[in-house]
């Protein structure tokens, strides 16, 4: 019997035709760099805009371009991309400042520092703030037991946040990222890797988790994986990945975005962990996706409706990337994606 053909999913007209021609509505102006968050009709040559450069729009777009393979840049591009990105840097505090998304700081700066990162940049000023949390195994306690556990997702960009900036800025200490890990190790719950510390898990109004557990925990496995360590549980971190998957082969409801990156990544790095834990099952989780990104990536007019920001697209991205490096076989790109979390450890 023949041996069964592997469908092969086509990322080339995406990248050739829709992707330059999406990136262009969020030019804020002819700068490296020059970006805004909400997408905007800008005319380059007249030089009018109808918005502002903003922290997001120039991080997510240095991200997206590094994903797909299309950022090349001079060593002088580079340093005029991290002078846009710096501008946005408190110089008393170290943090980086925002608009329009509703993130915390700790995710501003640590999106920002990785931004930085993938061009070999650095942020201007020295991470100031860092002194009120890594100071002392007292404040270390306080910082982490000061985390909603309750809304996990959200949340664990500042349980990521913060060891990933410091790490990218070689601005941690030993003491305070060997606590972090040993913290993470002893409080992942046994039965899913995940981490269920909240009240709404305490008193069992969450009894089974859901995508915001997924979420939350994924945040702290890249911090994992830049440091070469292995998170707890990682068979168990695969039920529950290919469990919360949908039948339309996403994690959430009719588009692509970062909760997609959360599952695959978890699930195909736990399984690799594991010895390739359900590698069957993981791959075929691969195709599910895969088959419905795309069909979003090549329908125009469902993808421009549907990513109307700078930032929903960065971790599709990131997600298909992470399918291609893993199951080279399974994905067609004109260059091959590049998964922007092998390099700087924050999305």
């Amino acid at each position: 019997m023949a041996k069964k053909q592997n469908k092969i999913y086509d990322f080339t007209l995406f990248e050739t035709e829709f992707f330059p021609e999406w990136i262009k509505q969020f030019r804020s102006g002819s700068k490296k760099g020059e970006y805004c968050y909400k997408k905007t009709d800008v005319d380059l040559e007249k030089k009018s805009q109808s918005s502002t450069t903003s922290l997001y729009g120039t991080t997510d777009m240095l991200i997206s371009l590094y994903d797909i393979n299309q950022l090349h840049l001079t060593e002088s591009e580079k340093d005029e991309w991290a002078k846009m990105i710096n501008q946005f840097q408190n110089p008393n505090t170290g943090w980086f400042e925002k608009t329009y998304t509703m993130h915390y700081k700790e995710h501003t700066t640590a999106y920002a520092v990785a931004a930085l990162y993938l061009i070999d940049r650095r942020p201007q000023y020295p991470l100031k703030w860092k002194h009120d949390i890594i100071s002392s195994k007292n404040s270390m306690k306080k910082w982490i037991n000061g985390i909603n556990w309750s809304i996990i997702w959200p949340s664990s960009h500042i349980v990521s946040g913060v060891p990933a900036a410091l790490a990218m800025a070689d601005e941690g200490t030993d003491e305070f990222f060997n606590w972090y890990f040993d913290w993470l190790d002893k409080h992942a719950d046994p039965k899913s890797g995940f981490y269920l510390r909240g009240f709404i898990h305490r008193i069992k109004i969450v009894r089974k988790p859901t995508k915001q557990e997924l979420g939350g925990a994924f945040h702290m496995y890249y911090v994992y994986e830049f440091f070469n360590r292995k998170w707890p549980y990682p068979e168990k971190i695969v039920d529950e990945c290919i469990r919360l998957q949908k039948d339309n082969g996403l994690w959430d409801k009719d588009v692509t975005y970062c909760i997609d990156l959360d599952g695959l990544y978890s699930m195909i790095r736990s399984s690799r962990n594991a010895n390739w834990y359900r590698k069957s099952d993981v791959r075929e989780s691969v195709e599910k996706y895969l088959e419905t990104a795309e069909r979003i990536f090549n329908d125009k007019e469902f993808f421009f409706q549907s990513y109307q920001n700078s930032h929903k697209l960065t971790g599709a991205l990131n997600a298909i990337a992470e399918c291609q490096k893993w199951f080279p076989d399974l994905v067609r790109t004109t260059k091959p994606w590049q998964q922007s979390l092998d390099k700087a450890c924050f999305i």
